[in-house]
């Protein structure tokens, strides 16, 4: 006696279909990926050299710029970076805009009681055409808000000038 086995017979639904179009697309992507030659990566020139930078301390107030010394290491608050020494300390008066109601127009007032550090910094650097690098990972803007601790203080106020030594 034959027993009767039924042939196999492969019945897809449109869902089915469209499910396995797109594993099979993805699979072809990924295999296609995984397979093509990588692209040569352009690396930019590096220059490690010396870079000299300022940061204006805002709205101290009036006699803590002596906490600010040349020589004193300072460390960037948020990431633990070293960022460089400092060379010179400046004061200048605080300068705040105010509106001035008479006149309709904006003034700058300077505050009483409270002053401006500018501190000068020198750090080793790493320069490329994009990017200014201290401390192994600072990169340095001006106008950047920077947040720093000294021996004794915490400063923050935007870089407002960066020069550096050694750039071809």
């Amino acid at each position: 006696m034959e027993q009767n086995k039924p042939k196999f017979r492969l019945r897809l639904n449109l869902f089915d279909a469209l499910v396995l179009v797109a594993v099979l697309a993805v699979g072809a992507f990924l295999l296609w990926n995984a397979l093509k030659p990588q692209a040569p990566v352009e690396v930019m020139p590096t220059t490690t050299s010396v870079v000299r930078y300022t940061i204006r301390f805002e709205h101290w107030p009036e006699g803590n710029s002596g906490l600010v010394q040349p020589g004193d290491l300072l460390t960037d608050s948020i990431k633990n970076l070293e960022v460089g020494r400092v060379t010179a300390v400046e004061t200048a008066p605080n300068k705040l805009q105010v509106t001035d109601h008479a006149n309709r127009r904006h003034v700058l007032a300077v505050m009483e009681d409270f002053e401006d550090v500018i501190v000068e910094v020198e750090a080793p650097c790493t320069a490329n055409e994009e990017s200014i690098t201290v401390g192994g990972g600072y990169v340095l803007r001006v106008g950047a808000m920077v947040y720093v601790r000294g021996e004794g203080y915490m400063g923050s106020g935007p870089i407002v000038a960066i020069e550096v030594e050694g750039a071809q």
